[in-house]
């Protein structure tokens, strides 16, 4: 990276690998091999690999994807330290070890603002856990070697050494502001606000997020979470004591409780000043707003204890220092302003969360977001607007809504019930399914308020086509032949030449092969208008009666050919088949069709359900079922249609057993078998 980039917060990326470039290991000569060795074996068995199906919302609609990480068992009870990033969205969990075993695992708590998070591996029988250990100082010093361990690309069990660069480092380059250093590391959850990160330069990639960093005493002393985009020598990590400190709240309460002032800090750089800290922003209609605090004031002492803050690096500490305050306690700053001593007396709140929950609607085709009072003052917004939509489906309820609903819009009502969270909205669907009729939508778009109709649609996402007339068909595909071809190709006549033929169709059984030159049809010459399109030939089939005969003049080898056929009707096209989309596979099924069975090579009697999509998180991607597959068989029962599929689907779950449903399907020239693991199918998530 060049070194005038102003750029240095936005080139970091978190290292949880989507199914920060690698750093190359720095070469330590002073290692002792055996030191190292020892490190490597006290932490790297307790080192797992996460398989996360997460769920994220696109255009409203909900799509499961896989991603991994690291993580380190940290108690005898199987609990894993990872980072909030590897499990964000996350729906259901698996964590491989060392030896191979593979466990799900449950999610016991979050907290995004320091980018940590906790899961408990869950065996079938209770059973203890070796495990690794956070180090309870931090005592790294510039130089120090230390082995970065976890799952790279997913690759398990992976070990890179490296040296500490900087053991107390903000993502704060010399040309940025640092006010604007935690929005940059994540918007509506900043993360670093309570600690300076551990820079080193030992190799991690993206899978790496969560995964030890190991000092070679074999403590854990940070949780590698960031790399950069380029230059490929910079990692960071979280500091272990901190983390140890986050993980303990998160397995004993499943969240980090903390308090806040209302204000945010910056340091004393650039100031003529070398004593207390400044403040940078006080929120609107806040109490320390309403009791005199302003932005530039410099607090010397809080509840009698000086602070001070002369670099960006001091900073953390301080906010760390607040947050630890008790809720409700009497807090006195001692305020310097422009020379004059100011005491503001204020009470520590509760620290609420900056980003509102987020869920998918179906019945609605829209994904919403709570609307928090931090997320309002960012946006300019009023304080508990209700739930923001984050995208619409097309062709959804909210898309054909009268008028449509649209991203950015805030719904306050729905039916006359106030909507601020989530749980409201579900209990008014709830209350509305197995019915048919309008919602009356109250929304706010850019401060106007208005009012829309919508109606919900439930359950699995059935198509049945609306019929078609039927068309008249021959079997063939042809090329146009002009005149002026037919002379460079010394062919007798213009026409169309027969460039694909379909088994079992009128003109194969009346004898026409590929090669064949059609001229005339009932007696009058086919003579293509160019050379590019067979838009006469198709208009002169569909004139003709289904079921009635046709004659078709042909040339083949020189010599003239007669061809009588009978008229039928067209295959139905792929638009023309039912559909049928299973929530608990999140996969879209088809009928097998007539044009599905020539491509695949299938005989016409072939009965299967063609796989039109899959997401690669669901249950049918984690299987390993891909697009274009035929299924012919689940578990006992075989497969023609997606309702067949379904009941035999709702059969096997319901028949106590094996883990593993069998699938039968064909893929190219193979038959296979595949598996659904009963796990994913029933993990706990909203849309099995």
């Amino acid at each position: 990276m060049p070194a005038t980039s102003p750029f240095l917060p936005r080139l970091m990326l978190c290292l949880a690998l989507p199914f920060a470039a690698a750093a190359a290991p720095a070469a330590d000569g002073g290692a002792d091999a055996s030191r190292i060795a020892a490190a490597r074996d006290a932490v790297l068995p307790e080192v797992v690999s996460i398989l996360v199906v997460r769920q994220d919302y696109r255009q409203g609609e909900p799509t499961l994807s896989v991603s991994s990480g690291s993580g380190t068992v940290v108690s005898a009870q199987g609990h894993i330290a990872t980072n909030a990033h590897v499990t964000q969205n996350g729906e259901s969990f698996r964590v491989v070890f060392a030896d191979g075993r593979e466990l799900p695992a449950k999610l016991i708590g979050t907290d995004t603002l320091t980018d940590l998070a906790v899961l408990q591996a869950q065996p079938k029988t209770p059973e203890t856990f070796a495990f690794a250990k956070f180090a309870t100082d931090l005592d790294l010093k510039p130089g120090d070697t230390v082995l970065a361990m976890g799952a790279p690309w997913g690759l398990s069990n992976s070990m890179s050494a490296g040296v500490v660069n900087n053991p107390r480092r903000l993502l704060v380059s010399l040309f940025d502001d640092e006010a604007e250093y935690e929005d940059s590391l994540g918007e509506d959850e900043p993360t670093g606000r309570y600690y300076a990160w551990i820079q080193h330069d030992a190799a991690i990639a993206p899978g790496n997020s969560g995964g030890p960093l190991v000092d070679l005493s074999g403590r854990i002393v940070g949780v590698n979470t960031r790399g950069m985009i380029v230059g490929g020598d910079l990692a960071f990590a979280i500091p272990g004591p901190e983390a140890a400190s986050v993980v303990d709240s998160l397995i004993a309460h499943g969240k980090v409780p903390r308090a806040t002032l209302g204000f945010r800090l910056r340091s004393l750089k650039g100031t003529r000043y070398s004593e207390g800290v400044l403040v940078n922003a006080v929120e609107r209609n806040s109490d320390p707003g309403k009791a005199g605090l302003q932005a530039g004031d410099r607090i010397l002492s809080i509840n009698g204890q000086a602070v001070n803050a002369p670099q960006p690096i001091d900073v953390p500490a301080l906010q760390k220092k607040i947050a630890e305050l008790k809720v409700g306690d009497d807090v006195v700053l001692k305020i310097d302003r422009a020379g004059s001593p100011v005491e503001i007396k204020l009470k520590a709140k509760p620290l609420l969360k900056e980003r509102g929950d987020e869920g998918v609607y179906p019945a609605l085709g829209v994904s919403l977001i709570e609307v928090t009072n931090e997320m309002s003052e960012k946006r300019n917004l009023e304080a508990g607007n209700g739930l923001m939509v984050t995208g619409v489906r097309p062709g959804s309820p909210a898309a054909i809504a009268r008028p449509e609903i649209e991203t950015g819009d805030v719904i306050r009502r729905v039916d006359g019930k106030p909507v601020v969270a989530l749980s409201q909205l579900e209990a008014i669907l709830k209350a509305a399914e197995g019915g048919d009729r309008w919602l009356i939508v109250d929304v706010v778009r850019n401060r106007e308020q208005r009012i829309s109709l919508i109606k919900p649609v439930f359950g699995d996402q059935e198509r049945t086509p609306l019929p078609e007339l039927p068309k008249a068909w021959v079997g063939v595909e042809v090329q146009p032949i002009t005149t002026s071809q037919s002379a460079e190709m010394k062919l007798p006549s213009a026409g169309y030449r027969i460039s694909r033929v379909y088994p079992g169709s009128p003109l194969v059984k009346a004898g026409a092969k590929v090669g064949d030159l059609l001229t005339a049809l009932d007696g009058e010459p086919l003579k293509p208008n160019n050379e590019i399109s067979a838009e006469g030939f198709e208009d002169r089939i569909h004139d003709l009666t289904l079921d009635g005969k046709a004659a078709f003049t042909a040339m083949r080898d020189g010599k003239s050919q007669t061809f009588d056929v009978m008229v039928a009707p067209a295959p139905v096209e792929t638009s023309g088949l039912g559909t049928l989309a299973i929530t608990r596979l999140r996969a879209q099924l088809r009928e097998l069709g007539f044009y599905d069975r020539v491509a695949l090579r299938l005989p016409p009697e072939r009965a299967g359900v063609f796989v039109d999509g899959v997401e690669s998180g669901g249950p049918a991607g984690l299987a390993h079922l891909k697009r274009s597959d035929v299924i012919v068989r689940l578990g006992t029962r075989n497969t023609a249609n997606p309702a067949q599929l379904a009941a035999a689907l709702d059969a096997a779950l319901a028949q106590p057993g094996d883990d593993l449903i069998p699938v039968q399907v064909i893929r190219g020239n193979q038959a296979r078998i595949l598996f659904l693991d009963r796990y994913w199918l029933t993990a706990d998530n909203p849309e099995s």
